[in-house]
């Protein structure tokens, strides 16, 4: 007997549709709403942080599972994250996510998983903003054009047609290169680029704020991609906090909402999951959402992609084993 899976480069899921940002939002949808049913079994992430020789710390190996009952997939992504790669040549992201059959648990795609980590982060804030953003809002800001941003800055256009989308990076270049991509406008003035805006959504690397609360509308929707860009004042006086996953977020001690949490300073939090599933937040006031990020987010993604390789025979196959005595 043999057994075997297909692999899929990153080649093989932008040509099965990975750059799809229409497709990516409505799978970020669908799986909130099955996670609002309980219809996703997904344990928090498990992170293996690995220190440099001197203490500090220079990355971490994250473990992220989830079964999607609905769809009949479950899968796993493993995450690396290393801060020093860039200095080496290799990006700060590479993600592996592998899909099983739940049914016999046999593999069915190891793929490649950092621009699905992209893709679905940008949508993932896309989605938040459509579900929060105040009444009548009519443009945002968007903070970092990296490879996160870039991604977000093209399910935002999707998600919020008629908003008028400014890009800020601190590297002008990388800012006037994703907002000419998405027919928006690239900001020099961060300042004057988020006191206009209706909703902003930060994607830096940055460990402090970089959004001060005094720029913000007494009527906005803060989408924190990173964290600890927005001060804590913002966080604090904000008539909604919502999370996308709370015991994942108040395990990252380094967060601000966890250390707020700790504080005794947090108290009402809401899960983006059940906002999609009952509709858009009317009104206005200060909207702050931090998503962390989910498994079942990747693996939905992930599900789509295989289906459609499998559809159009892409990807490479590969034996898991061609005979053995050993069973």
């Amino acid at each position: 007997m043999q057994l075997d899976f297909i692999y899929l480069s990153r080649e093989d899921l932008v040509e099965c549709g990975l750059l799809d940002f229409d497709a990516a939002l409505s799978d970020v949808e669908a799986v909130l709403r099955m996670m609002a049913r309980g219809e996703v079994v997904m344990p928090p992430k498990i992170a293996i942080e690995i220190p440099q020789p001197d203490g500090r710390q220079k990355g971490h190996l994250v473990a992220m599972p989830a079964y999607l009952k609905g769809l009949g997939v479950a899968g796993v992504k493993w995450a690396a994250g290393f801060y020093t790669n860039p200095s080496v040549g290799l990006p700060h992201g590479l993600d592996l996510v592998i899909l099983s059959d739940p049914e016999t648990g046999r593999p069915l795609a190891v793929m490649e998983g950092a621009l699905i980590t992209a893709v679905r982060t940008g949508a993932v804030a896309a989605v938040g903003a459509k579900y929060l953003a105040p009444d009548g809002a009519s443009a945002a800001t968007l903070v970092g054009a990296g490879v996160v941003g870039r991604a977000a800055a093209h399910a935002l256009v999707r998600a919020l047609p008629g908003v008028e989308l400014f890009v800020y990076d601190v590297r002008r270049e990388k800012a006037e290169r994703v907002a000419r991509e998405v027919g928006a406008s690239a900001a020099g003035d961060l300042r004057a680029a988020v006191e206009r805006s209706d909703i902003v959504v930060t994607a830096t690397s940055a460990q402090s704020p970089v959004v001060k609360d005094e720029w913000l509308k007494g009527n906005v929707a803060c989408v924190e991609i990173g964290k600890n860009e927005f001060e804590d004042a913002t966080v604090l006086r904000a008539d909604l906090v919502v999370v996308d996953y709370w015991e994942q977020v108040v395990s990252r001690e380094w967060t601000s909402l966890s250390r707020l949490w700790r504080q005794g300073l947090l108290k009402r939090v809401e899960r983006i999951a059940d906002i999609v599933a009952r509709g858009r937040v009317p009104g206005g006031g200060l909207r702050f959402f931090s998503p962390i990020g989910m498994a079942c987010e990747d693996i939905i993604v992930a599900q789509r992609l295989y289906r459609r390789a499998v559809e159009r025979g892409l990807g490479t196959r590969l034996p898991l084993w061609r005979a053995t005595d050993w069973i």
